[in-house]
Protein backbone atom coordinates (compact mmCIF):
# COMPACT_ATOMS: atom_id res chain seq x y z
CA UNK A 1 0.00 0.00 0.00
CA UNK A 2 1.44 3.61 -1.29
CA UNK A 3 2.05 6.35 1.38
CA UNK A 4 -0.37 8.21 -0.49
CA UNK A 5 -3.10 5.62 -0.43
CA UNK A 6 -2.74 5.05 3.28
CA UNK A 7 -2.93 8.89 4.11
CA UNK A 8 -6.23 8.73 2.37
CA UNK A 9 -7.56 5.72 4.32
CA UNK A 10 -6.60 7.61 7.16
CA UNK A 11 -8.25 10.78 6.70
CA UNK A 12 -11.91 9.55 5.70
CA UNK A 13 -14.56 11.38 6.97
CA UNK A 14 -16.54 9.37 9.97
CA UNK A 15 -19.46 7.39 9.46
CA UNK A 16 -21.29 7.31 12.89
CA UNK A 17 -23.93 4.94 11.24
CA UNK A 18 -21.28 2.57 10.20
CA UNK A 19 -19.62 2.76 13.67
CA UNK A 20 -22.69 2.46 15.46
CA UNK A 21 -23.91 -0.70 13.90
CA UNK A 22 -20.65 -2.28 14.40
CA UNK A 23 -20.96 -1.43 18.09
CA UNK A 24 -24.44 -2.63 17.96
CA UNK A 25 -22.94 -6.40 16.37
CA UNK A 26 -20.30 -6.34 19.02
CA UNK A 27 -22.52 -6.08 21.87
CA UNK A 28 -24.27 -9.08 20.86
CA UNK A 29 -21.02 -10.97 20.15
CA UNK A 30 -19.26 -10.44 23.45
CA UNK A 31 -22.45 -11.30 25.35
CA UNK A 32 -22.70 -14.86 23.30
CA UNK A 33 -18.96 -15.09 24.11
CA UNK A 34 -18.84 -14.37 27.47
CA UNK A 35 -21.65 -17.20 28.05
CA UNK A 36 -19.13 -20.00 25.49
CA UNK A 37 -15.89 -18.97 27.39
CA UNK A 38 -18.15 -19.62 30.26
CA UNK A 39 -19.52 -23.05 29.33
CA UNK A 40 -15.59 -23.92 27.71
CA UNK A 41 -13.74 -23.45 31.05
CA UNK A 42 -16.57 -25.18 33.09
CA UNK A 43 -15.98 -28.19 30.67
CA UNK A 44 -13.49 -30.78 30.70
CA UNK A 45 -11.40 -28.19 28.41
CA UNK A 46 -8.31 -27.06 29.47
CA UNK A 47 -7.68 -22.84 28.88
CA UNK A 48 -4.50 -23.88 27.01
CA UNK A 49 -7.53 -25.74 24.57
CA UNK A 50 -9.53 -22.25 24.39
CA UNK A 51 -6.40 -20.31 23.61
CA UNK A 52 -5.34 -23.23 20.85
CA UNK A 53 -8.63 -22.91 18.94
CA UNK A 54 -8.71 -18.66 18.98
CA UNK A 55 -5.58 -18.37 17.78
CA UNK A 56 -4.99 -21.73 15.87
CA UNK A 57 -8.32 -21.79 13.66
CA UNK A 58 -8.23 -17.83 13.31
CA UNK A 59 -4.83 -17.61 11.46
CA UNK A 60 -5.68 -20.52 9.32
CA UNK A 61 -8.31 -18.31 8.15
CA UNK A 62 -6.23 -14.65 8.64
CA UNK A 63 -3.01 -16.26 6.37
CA UNK A 64 -3.79 -15.94 3.31
CA UNK A 65 -4.72 -13.09 3.74
CA UNK A 66 -2.08 -11.81 5.56
CA UNK A 67 0.39 -13.12 3.33
CA UNK A 68 -0.58 -11.63 0.44
CA UNK A 69 -1.30 -7.87 2.00
CA UNK A 70 2.16 -8.35 4.18
CA UNK A 71 0.83 -5.77 6.55
CA UNK A 72 4.13 -6.00 8.63
CA UNK A 73 5.62 -3.66 6.05
CA UNK A 74 3.46 -0.59 7.87
CA UNK A 75 4.06 -1.09 11.28
CA UNK A 76 6.75 -0.42 13.48
CA UNK A 77 8.28 -2.65 15.95
CA UNK A 78 6.36 -1.17 18.66
CA UNK A 79 3.69 -1.44 16.87
CA UNK A 80 3.46 -4.85 16.20
CA UNK A 81 4.30 -6.03 19.35
CA UNK A 82 2.34 -4.18 21.78
CA UNK A 83 -1.05 -4.85 19.49
CA UNK A 84 0.14 -8.31 19.31
CA UNK A 85 0.54 -8.27 23.15
CA UNK A 86 -3.06 -6.32 23.95
CA UNK A 87 -5.16 -8.54 21.91
CA UNK A 88 -3.36 -11.62 21.43
CA UNK A 89 -1.82 -14.15 24.06
CA UNK A 90 -1.65 -12.18 27.43
CA UNK A 91 -5.05 -10.79 26.78
CA UNK A 92 -6.67 -14.03 26.48
CA UNK A 93 -4.84 -15.88 29.11
CA UNK A 94 -5.99 -13.68 31.80
CA UNK A 95 -9.95 -13.57 30.48
CA UNK A 96 -9.87 -17.30 30.13
CA UNK A 97 -8.12 -17.63 33.55
CA UNK A 98 -11.00 -15.16 35.15
CA UNK A 99 -13.66 -17.74 33.74
CA UNK A 100 -12.19 -20.34 36.25
CA UNK A 101 -13.01 -18.01 39.92
CA UNK A 102 -16.08 -15.37 38.26
CA UNK A 103 -18.68 -16.03 36.45
CA UNK A 104 -20.03 -14.46 32.74
CA UNK A 105 -22.26 -12.01 34.55
CA UNK A 106 -19.19 -10.33 36.53
CA UNK A 107 -17.02 -10.51 33.43
CA UNK A 108 -19.52 -8.32 31.91
CA UNK A 109 -19.88 -5.55 34.47
CA UNK A 110 -16.21 -5.68 35.40
CA UNK A 111 -14.79 -5.66 32.03
CA UNK A 112 -17.07 -4.53 29.50
CA UNK A 113 -18.84 -2.79 32.25
CA UNK A 114 -15.78 -0.73 33.45
CA UNK A 115 -14.73 0.00 29.60
CA UNK A 116 -15.95 4.16 29.60
CA UNK A 117 -14.30 4.70 32.68
CA UNK A 118 -11.39 2.94 31.50
CA UNK A 119 -10.81 4.27 28.13
CA UNK A 120 -11.43 8.21 30.39
CA UNK A 121 -8.47 7.07 32.42
CA UNK A 122 -6.36 5.90 30.06
CA UNK A 123 -7.29 8.80 27.83
CA UNK A 124 -5.43 11.14 30.52
CA UNK A 125 -3.12 9.38 31.46
CA UNK A 126 -2.02 8.66 27.57
CA UNK A 127 -2.96 11.73 26.06
CA UNK A 128 -3.87 14.21 28.97
CA UNK A 129 -7.45 14.80 27.61
CA UNK A 130 -9.64 15.26 30.43
CA UNK A 131 -13.09 13.79 30.41
CA UNK A 132 -16.05 16.12 29.91
CA UNK A 133 -19.29 16.08 32.98
CA UNK A 134 -21.67 14.34 30.12
CA UNK A 135 -18.86 11.68 29.87
CA UNK A 136 -18.16 11.11 33.78
CA UNK A 137 -21.66 11.15 34.23
CA UNK A 138 -22.53 8.76 31.83
CA UNK A 139 -19.89 6.37 33.00
CA UNK A 140 -21.33 6.62 36.89
CA UNK A 141 -24.66 5.05 35.31
CA UNK A 142 -23.26 2.55 33.01
CA UNK A 143 -21.26 0.77 36.26
CA UNK A 144 -24.36 1.12 38.23
CA UNK A 145 -26.60 0.17 35.60
CA UNK A 146 -24.50 -2.88 34.85
CA UNK A 147 -23.88 -3.53 38.69
CA UNK A 148 -27.68 -3.95 39.09
CA UNK A 149 -27.31 -5.95 35.87
CA UNK A 150 -25.20 -8.78 37.99
CA UNK A 151 -27.41 -8.51 40.79
CA UNK A 152 -30.27 -9.47 38.41
CA UNK A 153 -28.52 -12.12 36.59
CA UNK A 154 -26.34 -14.22 38.85
CA UNK A 155 -25.98 -12.27 42.46
CA UNK A 156 -23.04 -10.34 43.13
CA UNK A 157 -20.97 -11.86 45.92
CA UNK A 158 -17.03 -10.91 44.92
CA UNK A 159 -15.90 -12.80 48.52
CA UNK A 160 -15.37 -15.78 46.51
CA UNK A 161 -14.76 -14.15 43.18
CA UNK A 162 -12.62 -11.24 43.83
CA UNK A 163 -9.82 -12.76 41.99
CA UNK A 164 -11.28 -13.16 38.73
CA UNK A 165 -13.21 -9.75 39.32
CA UNK A 166 -9.65 -8.31 39.05
CA UNK A 167 -8.65 -10.18 36.39
CA UNK A 168 -11.77 -9.09 34.34
CA UNK A 169 -10.60 -5.09 35.04
CA UNK A 170 -7.41 -5.83 34.01
CA UNK A 171 -8.45 -8.01 30.47
CA UNK A 172 -10.62 -4.59 30.34
CA UNK A 173 -7.78 -2.57 30.78
CA UNK A 174 -5.83 -4.34 27.73
CA UNK A 175 -8.58 -4.14 25.84
CA UNK A 176 -9.59 -0.32 26.36
CA UNK A 177 -5.65 0.32 25.21
CA UNK A 178 -6.16 -2.16 21.86
CA UNK A 179 -9.15 0.63 21.75
CA UNK A 180 -7.03 3.34 21.45
CA UNK A 181 -4.30 2.24 20.13
CA UNK A 182 -6.44 1.12 17.28
CA UNK A 183 -7.69 4.94 16.84
CA UNK A 184 -4.32 6.28 17.09
CA UNK A 185 -2.44 3.91 14.43
CA UNK A 186 -5.35 2.96 12.04
CA UNK A 187 -5.06 -0.39 12.34
CA UNK A 188 -6.02 -2.11 8.93
CA UNK A 189 -8.04 -5.16 8.78
CA UNK A 190 -4.99 -7.57 8.01
CA UNK A 191 -2.83 -5.71 10.63
CA UNK A 192 -5.13 -6.78 13.14
CA UNK A 193 -5.22 -10.53 12.03
CA UNK A 194 -1.40 -10.69 11.81
CA UNK A 195 -1.14 -9.12 15.58
CA UNK A 196 -4.36 -11.11 16.62
CA UNK A 197 -3.86 -14.22 15.27
CA UNK A 198 -0.99 -15.40 12.97
CA UNK A 199 1.90 -14.07 15.73
CA UNK A 200 -0.17 -15.73 19.20
CA UNK A 201 -0.73 -18.57 17.02
CA UNK A 202 3.43 -18.72 16.32
CA UNK A 203 4.50 -18.34 19.54
CA UNK A 204 1.76 -20.63 21.40
CA UNK A 205 0.74 -23.14 19.63
CA UNK A 206 4.59 -25.06 19.47
CA UNK A 207 4.04 -24.80 23.38
CA UNK A 208 0.78 -25.93 23.64
CA UNK A 209 1.08 -29.26 21.39
CA UNK A 210 4.63 -30.11 23.12
CA UNK A 211 4.08 -28.59 27.03
CA UNK A 212 0.74 -28.39 27.54
CA UNK A 213 -2.27 -30.06 28.95
CA UNK A 214 -5.75 -30.87 27.41
CA UNK A 215 -9.01 -32.02 27.74
CA UNK A 216 -10.48 -32.22 23.74
CA UNK A 217 -10.22 -36.34 23.92
CA UNK A 218 -12.74 -36.08 27.08
CA UNK A 219 -14.87 -33.36 25.66
CA UNK A 220 -18.43 -34.17 23.76
CA UNK A 221 -18.16 -33.42 19.79
CA UNK A 222 -20.71 -31.08 19.49
CA UNK A 223 -19.55 -28.88 22.57
CA UNK A 224 -15.96 -29.14 20.77
CA UNK A 225 -16.73 -28.20 17.25
CA UNK A 226 -18.81 -25.52 19.05
CA UNK A 227 -16.17 -23.61 20.96
CA UNK A 228 -13.93 -24.61 17.88
CA UNK A 229 -16.05 -22.50 16.03
CA UNK A 230 -17.52 -19.75 18.25
CA UNK A 231 -13.90 -18.92 19.44
CA UNK A 232 -11.65 -19.86 16.30
CA UNK A 233 -13.76 -17.10 14.07
CA UNK A 234 -16.35 -14.90 16.01
CA UNK A 235 -13.55 -12.80 18.54
CA UNK A 236 -10.37 -12.83 16.62
CA UNK A 237 -11.84 -12.57 12.68
CA UNK A 238 -14.99 -10.75 13.67
CA UNK A 239 -15.27 -8.99 16.86
CA UNK A 240 -11.65 -6.93 16.42
CA UNK A 241 -12.39 -5.74 13.53
CA UNK A 242 -15.88 -4.76 13.99
CA UNK A 243 -13.75 -2.64 16.47
CA UNK A 244 -11.70 -1.14 14.34
CA UNK A 245 -14.74 0.08 12.23
CA UNK A 246 -16.21 1.49 15.54
CA UNK A 247 -13.18 3.24 17.01
CA UNK A 248 -12.72 4.50 13.57
CA UNK A 249 -16.61 6.12 12.93
CA UNK A 250 -17.56 6.61 16.46
CA UNK A 251 -14.02 6.64 18.39
CA UNK A 252 -13.15 4.40 21.68
CA UNK A 253 -15.86 6.47 23.92
CA UNK A 254 -18.56 5.59 22.09
CA UNK A 255 -17.90 2.08 21.64
CA UNK A 256 -16.82 1.91 24.75
CA UNK A 257 -20.15 3.18 25.81
CA UNK A 258 -21.99 0.95 23.96
CA UNK A 259 -20.41 -2.11 24.68
CA UNK A 260 -21.07 -1.69 28.36
CA UNK A 261 -25.00 -2.70 27.48
CA UNK A 262 -23.38 -6.29 27.06
CA UNK A 263 -24.74 -6.98 30.67
CA UNK A 264 -28.39 -5.74 29.94
CA UNK A 265 -28.30 -7.40 26.78
CA UNK A 266 -26.83 -10.81 27.95
CA UNK A 267 -29.81 -10.83 30.51
CA UNK A 268 -32.48 -9.78 27.56
CA UNK A 269 -31.11 -12.95 24.93
CA UNK A 270 -31.54 -15.07 28.18
CA UNK A 271 -35.35 -14.27 28.42
CA UNK A 272 -35.54 -14.71 24.69
CA UNK A 273 -33.73 -18.02 24.25
CA UNK A 274 -33.12 -19.33 27.58
CA UNK A 275 -36.52 -18.53 29.29
CA UNK A 276 -35.00 -17.06 32.23
CA UNK A 277 -37.26 -14.19 33.26
CA UNK A 278 -35.56 -11.18 34.16
CA UNK A 279 -35.88 -9.91 37.54
CA UNK A 280 -36.55 -6.81 39.03
CA UNK A 281 -32.76 -5.68 39.70
CA UNK A 282 -32.31 -6.50 35.63
CA UNK A 283 -35.41 -4.16 34.62
CA UNK A 284 -33.70 -1.58 36.54
CA UNK A 285 -30.66 -2.27 35.31
CA UNK A 286 -31.17 -1.36 31.91
CA UNK A 287 -33.80 1.67 32.71
CA UNK A 288 -29.82 3.18 34.05
CA UNK A 289 -27.85 1.57 31.45
CA UNK A 290 -29.41 3.17 28.22
CA UNK A 291 -29.29 6.93 29.72
CA UNK A 292 -25.86 6.13 30.78
CA UNK A 293 -24.92 4.86 27.21
CA UNK A 294 -26.64 7.88 25.60
CA UNK A 295 -25.11 10.59 27.54
CA UNK A 296 -21.43 9.08 27.10
CA UNK A 297 -22.37 8.93 23.15
CA UNK A 298 -24.39 11.73 22.31
CA UNK A 299 -21.10 14.28 22.78
CA UNK A 300 -19.25 12.62 20.72
CA UNK A 301 -21.38 12.16 18.12
CA UNK A 302 -22.71 15.69 17.56
CA UNK A 303 -19.30 16.62 17.45
CA UNK A 304 -17.72 13.62 14.96
CA UNK A 305 -15.45 15.61 12.98
CA UNK A 306 -13.50 17.33 16.39
CA UNK A 307 -10.27 15.27 16.46
CA UNK A 308 -9.83 13.19 20.32
CA UNK A 309 -10.55 10.06 22.06
CA UNK A 310 -14.39 11.17 22.44
CA UNK A 311 -14.34 11.83 18.65
CA UNK A 312 -13.66 9.84 15.83
CA UNK A 313 -11.51 12.36 13.33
Amino acid sequence: MSKEKKETENTQPARPWLGLLAASTIVVIWSGWLVTSRAGVQSTLTVYDLLAFRFGIASLFALPFVLYAKPWRHMTFQQLWVTTAVIGLPYSLIIFSAFHDAPAAHGAVFMNGMLPTLIMVLGYIMFREKPTSQHILGAILIIIGASFAAFGIAGFDVSTTWFGDLLFVAAGSLFAVYMILNRVWHLSVTQIWLCGSVLNAIMFLPIYFLFLPSGISETPMDHLWFQMGYQGIVPNIIGLVLISVAVRNVGPSVTAALMSGVPGVGAFLAYIFLGETPTWLGVISLMILTPGIIISSLPSLRNARTPGLTNPR
